[in-house]
């Protein structure tokens, strides 16, 4: 078939599904469909049907932006992307995909971060309708915001195994995405994950941090970060034998380093015995199997056995050897990937090896790759019903008109499977109104409980509790009218000083006691709130090891919140 008579028969596909789609839903709706401007955000397992979805109900003017290249282990769920498309811009190959489906449609696609500057309140303005296809919980809160400030519908999605649900957000209609709390990462104490671990996820945490510290950028709040000399003095180096730095790193970590840990005597008992040294001459010599007999393992992929000590410590040689020859460049900017290889064999044998120190059970790859990406395997079908779910919600959005979103057809569709509520996979439900006390699009006012004014340095208070728990991508701390934590000088200088800036100081050094108002303002995401903070010498350390707990919530009078907005606003 020609490169003309292909198109052509893909235009008389399309005519012929408008048709269809038309007999379904009306000349006027369609009508609708085919000039609304859309804004997908995500292009992987939700994304890929979604987009696929769009344009075979007559959408022709989309745009989409995901981050991601497309890995191997995409190819089982993402049907858009083949091998051939390995290591290409998913938004990018997606585009191409659907295009087929639909010649005559623009799709424009973008390989970037939601988050960057480029896609701010001025860019969601161009659409009619943003629709969501994340799998971030950071990122998600950010395009509620950026919906929020832009004024313009979202249709939020997600899927977690064969659970799903979609609903549709509207500023001053609606609940937005951050109105109900939502699971937050579990965060461990820090003297659990450098000196007694006692499970396989410290483990992996210690071994994802190790990575970081090894071969990303400076960060003085990595755990390990009393590691930094010693795992870094390789870099320098113009030339280096990757398997010499490989075995000489694990040296450090695994015996050396596991030795000075044995002698803090303080941190044994008989109960918790200290950890055992493990050279890699005597790690190289235990080749056998961890335990479990043949017919056991008999059935099970090559991922799904657990390695020999022996395989671990080459592995892990190997790993840091890539890392040097093959990514020498990357050297400082690299970030830990579940789904990249060389990142994965490194984070995994290195937690196994660290598990042999603490005499915890190893873990298969399979296992370690689960714990370390906090995975619950993606389930095709639950993300093509999810999409479905979500186009359908879309359709209604637009018919909507300047109807109040609660007053439409649009729901909230949760996917309950295999324990369906009443026998129902599909359970709908009202959308819900604004929660008065949130502080993204409620009352906007947060309780922030810290431990220790003295203690607590600004610019870890912002890094920890105003983005990390608020979601906040660049926000700036105003206190009575005054700057007192701007992004731009995160770390102490002389051009943060000629600012008035002194990230190293205490919250108490700048004057913030028990029951002081803040005032969070992060212009990228539109997003603003004011931060009541309690000091609480009695907070849990186990439940709170950053040193601070979010109380989420309104609590502050209308005065108080209008003094603080006038005097931001006069500053």
């Amino acid at each position: 078939m020609t490169a003309a008579n292909g198109a052509n028969g893909a235009n008389d596909v399309s005519t012929a599904g408008n048709a269809a789609v038309k007999a379904v839903i009306g000349e006027e709706r369609f009508a609708r469909i085919q000039s609304a401007k859309l804004l997908v955000v995500g292009a992987g397992g939700i994304g890929c049907e979604l987009l696929k979805n769009l344009v075979l109900t007559g959408f022709i003017d989309i745009e989409v932006v995901d981050l991601d290249t497309i890995d191997v282990s995409n190819l089982n769920r993402q049907f858009l992307f083949r091998r051939a498309h390995v290591d290409r811009p998913k938004s990018e190959v997606a585009a191409e995909a659907v295009r087929q489906f639909r010649p005559d449609a623009k799709i424009v696609a973008h390989h970037g971060n939601v988050k960057d500057a480029a896609f701010g309140t001025e860019f969601f303005s161009k659409f009619d309708v943003v629709v969501n296809a994340l799998d971030n919980l950071e990122a998600r809160r950010h395009v509620n915001r950026l919906c929020l400030a832009a004024e313009k519908p979202l249709l939020e999605a997600g899927s977690t195994g064969h659970l799903g649900q979609v609903t549709v957000i509207r500023k001053g209609q609606t609940e937005c995405f951050e109105c109900q709390a939502k699971p937050t990462q579990k965060v461990y104490p820090y003297c659990t994950i450098r000196s007694t671990p006692e499970k396989p996820v410290h483990c992996l945490t210690w071994a994802k941090n190790l990575f970081d510290l090894c071969f990303g950028p400076d960060d003085e709040s990595n755990l390990l970060s009393d590691l930094a000399t010693e795992m870094r003095q390789f870099q320098s180096q113009e030339t280096v034998d990757g398997d010499d730095v490989g075995k000489r790193i694990f040296s450090h970590l695994f015996d050396a380093d596991i030795k000075k840990q044995a002698e803090l005597e303080d941190l044994w008992s008989e109960k918790r015995r200290p950890p055992t040294p493990l050279s890699f001459e005597e790690a190289s010599q235990r080749s056998a199997s961890s335990g479990a007999s043949p017919d056991a393992d008999k059935d099970k992929l090559e991922t799904q056995k657990v390695p020999t000590v022996a395989a671990d410590a080459k592995g892990f040689v190997a790993a840091v050897a890539t890392m040097y020859s093959e990514r020498r460049s990357l050297i400082g900017q690299s970030v830990f990937s579940k789904d990249d290889q060389v990142s994965m064999d490194f984070v995994h044998c290195a937690a196994n090896l660290r598990m042999e120190n603490y005499r915890i059970s190893r873990l298969s790859r399979w296992d370690a790759q689960s714990i370390a990406g906090s995975i619950i395997p993606a389930v095709a079908s639950t993300n093509a019903i999810v999409s479905g779910l979500e186009t359908v919600q879309l359709l209604h959005v637009l018919a909507a008109n300047s109807k109040p979103m609660r007053e439409t057809r649009a729901r909230t569709v949760w996917v309950r499977y295999p324990e369906p509520s009443r026998k129902k996979i599909l359970q709908p439900s009202t959308l819900q109104s604004p929660n008065p006390d949130c502080f993204v699009c409620g009352a906007r006012t947060a309780r922030v409980a810290v431990k220790s004014l003295t203690e607590t340095k600004i610019a870890a208070f912002a890094k920890g509790c105003i983005q990390g728990m608020l979601g906040a991508h660049k926000p700036a701390l105003y206190f009575n009218g005054t700057c007192i934590f701007d992004p731009e000088y995160p770390e102490p200088g002389e051009e943060a000083e000629e600012e008035g800036l002194h990230p190293e100081w205490s919250l108490q050094e700048w004057g913030l006691g028990s029951g002081s108002l803040l005032q969070v303002e992060d212009e990228g995401q539109g997003f603003s709130c004011n931060l009541v903070l309690r000091e609480d010498p009695e907070l849990d350390e186990k439940e709170n090891p950053a040193g601070f707990k979010l109380e989420a919530g309104a609590g502050m009078s209308e005065e108080m919140a209008k003094e603080a907005e006038e005097k931001k606003r006069k500053a």
